[in-house]
């Protein structure tokens, strides 16, 4: 496949919209998630156990209608699907906005609601997004594409939950989520001159029932071995971030000098070297831009938690250098190698079965998020944080070796 020059896009103005759109509604997104969860203990009083409902209203609709969401891209063009999904925000966060004039047990209710319209639109939209980018352009733009997709996310992670802590203060809690609304409804706008773009008819009769099947859509994921050695690393690197993050917090407390105020700061500066990788991801060194820089970069970033256990063994400036280091290069490797990934997903995947592969993907590796949680909550009580720590850094930097692999090594994204 030719390296050079890249063709212009079908529609050139729609990796501007689409990114802009894409930062206008995961910034919403990420002040909803800060200030749900905050509003809820700090005005609503909710314990620990309303706290995890909460989160499992935002992450379960995304397993539960992964099939629906497969049918609903493949039957209807992207730029309806993904406003259908952007306007059950702009509801959700309208209904929140008032939710505290009733009793707390309505105000509970209606954050509920709201986590789920979240977790429905999040699996709608990256559904027709990975739909909709390799068939709206040339296949020599797509890694720009998710490189620009890429840092509207990471900086929209970095800047929601800092605004959300202004807009609290400054709007009370009404007036956050009807900012919030508000962008949402941007995004609308935004998407609203996409063009209609629609996924082909399958070619294969036999198979037309089946592909919206999630049990398909897993299967394509493990369809050849890259794909497969791919997926198995998205998986072990989820679990093993929620074991971790599980106890990280309480164990860094403990262990380090690092106070909550230092703590959020380098958080944030974490974040946005996610942006930065995905802006690096295409403007890496030939040999890079393929296998390689996903075996790379993708070792580096499952193997970045061992850093975390290191610090928290290692003695004072040393032992916040060594955490520092392991925020930054988690999310610095994340960023290059998820465009990496995303592209040859893309390339890799036909158009008709991308909808079901894509809600399959999402659905394993949210299905870990929980399950890692657990797992960590549970070995926190039995093994002191900071050793179960280190030992799932190490297994997941020995499960990262699969990357180095020759299926993935030769695979080509640029």
């Amino acid at each position: 496949m030719s390296t050079s020059t890249p063709a212009p896009p079908r529609h050139p103005a729609l990796t501007r919209r689409l990114s802009t759109a894409a930062f206008v509604s995961f910034f919403a997104i990420a002040v909803i998630e800060f200030a749900v969860p905050f509003v809820a203990v700090a005005t609503l009083g909710a314990n620990a156990m309303v706290v995890a409902v909460l989160g499992v209203c935002r992450f379960a609709p995304q397993v539960l209608f992964a099939r629906a969401a497969t049918v609903a891209v493949n039957r209807y063009d992207q730029r309806t699907v993904m406003l259908a999904s952007e306007w059950l925000r702009v509801l959700a966060f309208a209904l929140s906005a008032v939710a505290l004039f009733a009793s707390p047990i309505v105000g509970f209710a209606v954050f509920a609601l709201a986590n789920l319209s979240l977790g429905l639109g999040s699996i709608l939209t990256a559904v027709a997004v990975q739909v909709l980018v390799p068939l709206a352009f040339e296949d020599a733009e797509l890694p720009r594409v998710y490189s620009r997709l890429g840092m509207a996310e990471s900086l929209a992670d970095g800047g929601g939950p800092f605004f959300a802590g202004i807009a609290l203060a400054m709007f009370d809690v009404s007036g956050t989520f009807v900012v919030a609304a508000v962008l949402a409804a941007g995004a609308c706008l935004l998407l609203g001159g996409m063009p209609r773009t629609r996924v082909a008819e399958p070619v294969e009769p036999g198979r037309t029932g089946d592909r919206s099947s999630l049990r398909h859509g897993i299967r394509v994921n493990f369809g050849t071995q890259a794909l497969g050695l791919l997926t198995g690393w998205a998986l072990a690197y989820n679990l093993g971030q929620c074991v971790i993050e599980a106890m990280l917090l309480i164990a860094i407390l403990d262990r380090t000098s690092i106070g909550a105020a230092s703590y959020g700061v380098i958080k944030t500066c974490a974040v946005l070297c996610a942006a930065l990788g995905a802006y690096l991801a295409t403007r890496l060194p030939g040999k890079l831009t393929g296998g390689w820089g996903i075996s790379l970069f993708g070792f580096g970033a499952i193997g970045s938690y061992l850093l975390l256990g290191i610090g928290l063994y290692a003695p004072g400036a040393a032992g916040v250098a060594f955490i520092v280091a392991g925020f930054a290069l988690d999310e610095l490797c994340s960023g290059v190698v998820l465009v990496l990934i995303s592209t040859f997903r893309a390339r890799a995947i036909s158009n008709q079965d991308r909808a079901a592969a894509t809600a399959g993907y999402r659905a394993m590796n949210l299905t870990a998020v929980p399950v890692g949680f657990l797992l960590g909550g549970v070995l926190g009580l039995v093994l002191s944080p900071s050793v179960t720590i280190v030992a799932v850094g190490a297994a997941m930097l020995l499960f990262g070796l699969v990357i180095w692999k020759p299926q993935v090594r030769s695979v080509a994204t640029a």
